[in-house]
């Protein structure tokens, strides 16, 4: 039997001594998702949103009061915030509720009823066309938003920057403190130039990444696919102001409603994961949607984790202890 040399021996016991010194660190687990904007009209609807989530390893979601059909003006909300607050009571470790209010007719015993009953945090349709009845900054409206910044309420507010940009500058400079999270890129998926002077001139506000379904995730994806460099650079210098969102309405309606919201999801995340994602797309001729790619942003997970959780737990704080 030859036996090996002593420098031989000596190089093996080294190389025995580093193998079983100090096992190679385990892979850094994937993040936990966070969706901080899922639309709920009716708490039946939780239980195949809980599957889907499950399927595409989301843990928790924000839960928006919304408007539901027929309902009249003056509680067009009701409905909507009794049914995510009832969801959200049945599933407390999957699902935030946010209700839904309207300053000027809702203000600061409202909030507190609605928070004393586990809302989390409020959901503002103020700067969407539908509902601007008034100016974002209207003076009936200043006893809400002072509620909102002095509680430290989280915020998320749809606003069309192009129409209403100036009206939500003007509150976020009188309310710097205010947890204020802006749907859908901030109402610019078409003119990121807009949401880096929105970014710049409030350090504090943050930026949700939703899309929505349809015709406005096709225009948004479109426009975030032509501006990608200048996406990529906004992310990698703020990575802790972007948080992931789908704008899911869970309605579940039709026999395909579980294979439309599993094509919404992984758009969404494909937008921020994959080096390409599908999705409905406008045709060539401009007539329609049909079923398209787009390039995706493949961030890393340097940007991923934050942005698909950790900014996500910071934001809505004790409501995800």
């Amino acid at each position: 039997m030859r036996h090996p040399t002593l420098p031989q021996a000596l190089v093996a016991l080294a190389l025995l001594g580093c193998r079983s010194e100090k096992p190679p660190p385990p892979a850094a687990a994937p993040p936990s998702i966070i969706d901080v904007h899922v639309h709920l009209l009716e708490p039946g609807a939780a239980e195949p949103l809980l599957s889907a989530l499950d399927r595409h390893r989301i843990a928790r979601a924000v839960l928006l009061g919304s408007t539901t059909p027929g309902a009249p003006a003056t509680s067009r909300f009701r409905a909507g915030n009794e049914a995510v607050l009832a969801a959200a009571a049945a599933h407390p470790d999957r699902l935030i509720p946010f209700v839904a209010l309207e300053p000027g007719k809702d203000g600061p015993a409202e909030l507190s009823a609605y928070r004393g009953r586990g809302a989390c945090g409020v959901k503002l349709y103020v700067g969407h066309q539908e509902f601007h009845d008034k100016p974002i900054d209207d003076p009936s409206f200043e006893a809400l938003w002072k509620a909102l910044e002095e509680q430290k309420v989280p915020t998320l507010i749809h606003v069309n920057t192009v129409r209403y940009g100036e009206e939500l500058s003007r509150v976020l400079a009188a309310h710097p403190n205010l947890p204020a999270l802006c749907a859908h890129f901030c109402g610019a998926r078409t003119d990121l130039g807009r949401l880096e002077r929105l970014l710049s001139a409030h350090p504090r506000l943050l930026v949700d990444t939703s899309n929505g379904s349809a015709d406005p995730a096709a225009e948004g994806f479109a426009g975030l696919e032509r501006q990608r460099d200048r996406l990529l650079a906004l992310l990698r210098a703020s990575p802790e102001r972007f948080l992931f969102g789908s704008d899911l309405t869970a309605i579940p309606i039709g026999p395909r409603f579980s294979e439309e919201w599993d094509a919404h999801f992984a758009a969404n995340l494909g937008l921020l994961q994959k080096e390409t994602f599908a999705f409905w797309r406008r045709g060539s001729d401009n007539s329609g949607l049909v079923e398209g790619t787009y390039r995706g942003l493949a961030l890393g997970p340097e940007l991923l984790a934050p942005i698909l959780e950790g900014n996500a737990r910071r934001w809505l704080g004790a409501c995800v202890r």
